[in-house]
């Protein structure tokens, strides 16, 4: 059996059993948490937000896996699923007097597997979109995680005690440090500057594969870019709700719009690993960037006709009137052909010079083809036109004659 055919069966049999018990824990919370009466829309939408998050991921690896076995982003994106394949809910029965080896694993697992969770989607951008950093020395990053990463795996496995989920403190046969101490190395400030220093150079490097890439490996950043970004404000805005503090359907809609950002983040690595052609991100990212701002402009014209307009009626009339806001409204829908127009050729003249010109030059040709009535004229500019526009390296026209 060849190594390509053993990582696709290795990764399939990893995802079918992921995926087996994912579901399984995830009923198994549910049903816990409607014995307890706990069960709300918050405890529903948490629990079924990471079954499928989770299994999306693993799916996804495994398809990245089976099309380039060799590719890096597949098993970083299945990495973070292992831990669910491991039973840590044993944890919570009778332990036997003398662990055995299988057991002292099982808690060891239980103390720092949660480390899946943050380093492979740290490491993703520096591997995106071939498997493997922009250039070796890149490699420090990845260096540097796996030390991080060891270290706290050698200290869970010689502190004195493991915590076991619902026994209390478990004593290790073979431990002599401070229980305490990975976590408090966890919680350093030196440990906290190293998690920083892999994100930051993970995302550095994208930005020079970038600045390096060639077309089609500059499509493919964009849409993880693209995704990137949804997710960092929809983190942002669910760490400020946190900290406002929120009520459960908040909460609840703020999961759903938090693990919808992961999807989207998932779906764009597909799109942009597995496809050959891919879509064209820059109408995406244009269409948002319009459409964003339209929207805002919107909303502050329509709230300063609001205030304006109840003020200058509260004035005369003494009172408040509903019709400000139909008013207002009926403006609004005026002002929204006219103003997407405007705010979509400043995006286009500012980020997207290239088609911006394309547009005008073909403007004016459909001008001039309208006009001109020379053939050899219309020829001679149809040519131009086509230089400027598309930039090939040769521009040659065709013109069949018919004969009446």
């Amino acid at each position: 059996m060849t190594n390509e055919k053993r990582n696709r069966l290795s990764a399939w049999g990893l995802c079918l059993l992921s995926i087996v018990r994912i579901t399984a824990v995830g009923t198994t919370t549910l049903i816990d948490n409607q014995r307890q009466g706990i069960l709300d829309a918050a405890h529903l939408v948490e629990v079924a937000g990471a079954v499928i998050v989770l299994t999306t991921f693993a799916i996804l690896g495994a398809l990245i896996i089976s099309h380039q076995p060799y590719n890096r982003v597949g098993w970083l994106l299945m990495i973070p699923v292992l831990d669910r394949v491991i039973p840590l809910e044993m944890l919570g029965a009778s332990l036997p007097e003398t662990l055995t080896i299988g057991w002292w694993l099982l808690l060891w697992w239980g103390e720092w597997g949660w480390m899946l969770f943050i380093f492979p989607v740290l490491l993703l951008p520096l591997h995106f979109p071939t498997g493997r950093p922009p250039t070796p020395r890149w490699n420090w990053v990845n260096w540097l995680a796996l030390g991080m990463w060891a270290l706290l795996a050698v200290l869970y496995a010689f502190a004195n005690n493991f915590a076991d989920y619902g026994n209390g403190m478990v004593s290790n046969p073979i431990g002599f440090l401070p229980p305490d101490l990975p976590e408090r190395i966890g919680r350093s400030t030196l440990w906290n500057v190293s998690l920083l220093l892999i994100a930051v150079g993970s995302v550095v490097s994208l930005l020079v594969r970038y600045g390096r890439a060639q077309t089609a490996e500059r499509q493919q950043i964009k849409w993880l870019a693209y995704t990137g970004i949804f997710f960092a404000v929809v983190f942002g805005l669910e760490v400020s709700s946190a900290l406002e503090g929120q009520s459960a359907d908040q909460e609840a809609w703020l999961t759903i719009l938090f693990y919808l950002s992961i999807l989207t983040f998932a779906a764009a690595i597909g799109i942009a690993i597995l496809r050959h052609q891919l879509f064209d991100i820059d109408v995406i990212i244009r269409k948002t960037l319009v459409y964003a701002v339209l929207s805002g402009l919107l909303a502050l014209a329509y709230l300063g006709m609001v205030v304006m307009l109840q003020n200058l009626f509260d004035l005369v009339s003494g009172e408040q009137s509903p019709v400000i806001n139909v008013i207002s409204t009926l403006s609004i829908a005026a002002l929204f052909a006219p103003l997407r127009q405007r705010v979509q050729v400043f995006i286009d003249r500012r980020f997207f010079r290239q088609k911006y010109d394309a547009q005008q030059i073909l403007a004016q040709f459909a001008q001039t083809a309208r006009d001109e009535v020379e053939m050899d004229a219309l020829t001679a500019e149809l040519s131009r036109v086509v230089q400027e526009a598309m930039q090939p390296e040769r521009v040659s026209v065709w013109v069949q004659e018919v004969k009446l």
